[in-house]
């Protein structure tokens, strides 16, 4: 499906912020029986999406653009009304948690992504995703990646290598604001997958030392419980996962931990529409925080 970056990118019936409302109150009142008595943007979490949430009486309904209709649904404009209950209190992101609590919080995102294997190899994302991005990086013309140009010239030679490790589940932007938390710091949800695909086992994991650590006044730094955070994330992660995919990666962990690199620095020297830019904060935790005890081999 083609990407939606403004009300423009969408059909004709709802290229300007009046008309989704318009469709979306017939659709409420004709699915649910219900009159819309106010309609809301989404919250500023959900700053990218284009669904109008309408209260109803107390049971807000929302009409997703595109979503997948139940059989007995007529189809209207390929929009999907549902109900759902507004939450008095919205969860916290992962940047209001409680200084000390990074361990909590990897244990219990790392167990979501062990289950996250789709396919024993990665050839189409490496040959796809990785080898574009790595080849404008070393492209660029960029002075911050020359410290890094000999490591990222020695992955463009294992590639094919990559492509041996299994095909995992990533998020395109793994960062605090996407991680959703509750008040014993275990993580209640992932959000904002749009971008996102599988990558190579590793590659994903390029910013577990951004979670791990934590920013005050705009600076990375590594709390006395950073190594501690690292170590669960990584033990949960491989005790979670199948035992076959456990027992392979286990011959290839050189190999995942350069995948680890790897994602590290492509996720510091961000690729779109066709440029090459680097996130500063990202840059700053691979010079701090770049490690042995960011891989999986401990």
């Amino acid at each position: 499906m083609p990407s939606i970056a403004s009300d423009k990118d969408l059909p004709k019936l709802l290229d300007t912020p009046t008309k989704p409302v318009k469709w979306a109150k017939k659709l409420v009142a004709e699915h649910l029986g219900s009159t819309a008595k106010r309609v809301d943007k989404p919250p500023m979490q959900g700053m990218f999406s284009r669904n109008p949430v309408l209260d109803i009486g107390g049971r807000p309904a929302g009409t997703k653009s595109f979503g997948r209709r139940g059989a007995s649904q007529r189809p209207c404009l390929g929009l999907l009304p549902y109900p759902s209950t507004r939450q008095d209190v919205a969860p916290r992101c992962c940047r209001q948690r409680p200084r000390g609590s990074n361990c909590y919080q990897q244990v219990s995102w790392s167990n979501f992504f062990s289950k996250g294997c789709l396919t024993r190899s990665s050839g189409e994302a490496v040959d796809g995703k990785i080898q574009p991005h790595l080849e404008a990086i070393l492209a660029s013309p960029l002075q911050e990646i020359l410290p890094y140009r000999h490591q990222l010239e020695s992955f463009l030679d294992k590639l094919e290598q990559f492509k041996q490790l299994p095909l995992w589940v990533a998020h395109y932007d793994l960062n605090d604001l996407n991680i959703l938390i509750d008040d014993d710091c275990h993580v209640t949800g992932l959000i904002d997958w749009e971008l996102s695909s599988p990558l190579p086992f590793g590659v994903g994991f390029g910013r577990i030392h951004t979670l791990a650590g934590e920013y005050t006044g705009g600076e990375f730094w590594m709390p006395d419980e950073f190594e501690v955070a690292e170590r669960a994330f990584w033990t949960e992660l491989f005790g979670g996962m199948p035992a076959d995919i456990h027992d392979a990666l286990e011959k290839q962990m050189d190999l995942a931990q350069d995948a680890v690199i790897l994602g590290t620095l492509l996720n510091c020297f961000i690729f779109e529409d066709g440029e090459v830019g680097y996130i500063y904060h990202q840059h700053a935790c691979c010079r701090e925080a770049w490690s042995p005890m960011s891989s999986p081999r401990n």
